[in-house]
C-alpha cells in the first residue's frame, strides 16, 4: 500500500503596516488535512483486517471440509493433503502479507495520529498568534489614533509656535525702538542733570549770598534802631539792646526757641547795670531762663553767644550742679526786690526767659 504524505508547512509573510510598527502575520496552508481522512484511514484499516481474517476462516473451517471429502470420495489421500499444505502455504503467506499490511496501516495510523496531534498544536499555536496579532493590531490602532493626535497637536504647536515669534519680532523691533529712545532720554536727562547741578550751585550761591546779606540786614537794623532808640512794642530798651520778657513758662531749650524765632536770643548779661536793668524787669520772687549753660562741658560756664563768663552774679554756694543735672542759668528776683541773682538749675524745668537783641 502507497503510504501517504501529508504536507502541512505553515508559512510565515512578516510585513509592516503603514506605521511600520506591528508586524502582520499571513497564515497560507497548502494543504490541510481533515480530520475525516484520519478516521476514514482507520475504518480502512480495520475493514481491511477484517476482510483478511474472513479469508483466513473461509478457507480454513469452509474449504478444508470440502477438500477432505472430495479426497476421501476420489480416494486420493495424498494429493488432497499436498493440496492442503499448499493452501496452508498460501494463506500462511496471505496472513503474513495481511498482517505486513496491518502493521504498516498500524504505523500509518500512528503517524497520522501524531500529524494530528502536531495539527492541534499547529491550530492552538496558530489561534494563540491570530489573538495576539489582534491585540497587537488594536495596539497599532491605538497607538495610530495617538500619532495623528500628536501630529495634529505638533501641527498646532508649530502655528502657535511661528505666531509666538512674529511677537516676539514685533516686541524686539519694539524693544529696539524703545532702548533708542531711552538712550535719548538718558541723554537728555544727563544734560538736565548737568544743569540742574549748576543752577543748584548757583542757587546755594545766591542762597548764600542772601543769608549774608539778610545778616547784614538785620545787623544794620539793629544798628538803627539802637541808634534811633526804638524798640518793637513788647519790648524795653537798654543801651544799645532791647529786652523781652516772657508771659509763658518753658524749659529752656524752649524758651530760646522762641527769641531766636524773635530774632533775639537770651539775655547776655555782661556789666552791672545790665544786670540791675534785667533784675528789674522781673517781678519780686520771679526766676526766669538767661543764656548762660554749662551742657558742653560741665563746670565751664558760657554765654549762648560763645563769649565765657567774666562778671559773675551767682547766689552763694552756686552753681553746686546738685545731683549733676543743673546745666543751665536763671536770674532769680529775691521776694525783698533787692537786684536778682544768678543760679543753676535743670534745663528741664518750665519758667519765665528774657530775650535780648
Amino acid at each position: 500500500m502507497d503510504s501517504m504524505e501529508i504536507n502541512d508547512d505553515i508559512y510565515f509573510e512578516n510585513n509592516f503596516t503603514l506605521e511600520g510598527l506591528i508586524p502582520r502575520v499571513d497564515y497560507q496552508r497548502r494543504k490541510q488535512p481533515s480530520r475525516c481522512v484520519t478516521v476514514s484511514l482507520g475504518l480502512l484499516c480495520a475493514v481491511l483486517l477484517a476482510g483478511n481474517m474472513g479469508q483466513f476462516i473461509y478457507y480454513e473451517i469452509i474449504s478444508r471440509p470440502a477438500s477432505t471429502v472430495s479426497c476421501n470420495t476420489h480416494g486420493d489421500g495424498v494429493q488432497s493433503y499436498d493440496a492442503l499444505t499448499a493452501d496452508r502455504k498460501q494463506l500462511e503467506a496471505r496472513l503474513s502479507n495481511l498482517t505486513k499490511e496491518k502493521d504498516q496501516f498500524q504505523q500509518v495510523y500512528r503517524a497520522l495520529t501524531i500529524e494530528k496531534d502536531e495539527f492541534s498544536n499547529l491550530k492552538n499555536k496558530s489561534d494563540h498568534l491570530q489573538t495576539s496579532y489582534n491585540t497587537l493590531k488594536r495596539e497599532s490602532d491605538r497607538l495610530q489614533t495617538s500619532f495623528h493626535q500628536l501630529q495634529s497637536n505638533y501641527s498646532w504647536l508649530k502655528t502657535d509656535k511661528d505666531r509666538l515669534q512674529r511677537g516676539y519680532n514685533t516686541l524686539n523691533i519694539s524693544k529696539n525702538h524703545l532702548q533708542v529712545r531711552y538712550n535719548s532720554l538718558w541723554k537728555e536727562k544727563e544734560q538736565l542733570q548737568s544743569s540742574n547741578n549748576a543752577l543748584q550751585r548757583e542757587k546755594e550761591q545766591l542762597q548764600t549770598n542772601y543769608s549774608s546779606l539778610a545778616t547784614l540786614r538785620d545787623q544794620l537794623e539793629k544798628k538803627i534802631l539802637k541808634e534811633e532808640g526804638i524798640c518793637e512794642t513788647g519790648w524795653q530798651r537798654f543801651d544799645f539792646s532791647c529786652y523781652f520778657v516772657s508771659a509763658l513758662k518753658k524749659n529752656w531749650t524752649l524758651s530760646r526757641d522762641d527769641c531766636i524765632a524773635k530774632g533775639a536770643d537770651l539775655v547776655v548779661i555782661d556789666s552791672s547795670d545790665e544786670q540791675v536793668f534785667v533784675s528789674g524787669l522781673l517781678g519780686p520772687g520771679d526766676n526766669a531762663w538767661i543764656g548762660l549753660t554749662d551742657s558742653q562741658n560741665e563746670g565751664t560756664w558760657m554765654w549762648v553767644d560763645g563769649t565765657p563768663v567774666t562778671t559773675k552774679y551767682w547766689q552763694p554756694l552756686q552753681p553746686n550742679s546738685f545731683n549733676g543735672n543743673q546745666d543751665c542759668g536763671e536770674m532769680v528776683r529775691k521776694p525783698s526786690g533787692q537786684v536778682g541773682e544768678w543760679n543753676d538749675d535743670g534745663c528741664f524745668s518750665v519758667q519765665l526767659w528774657i530775650c535780648e537783641k
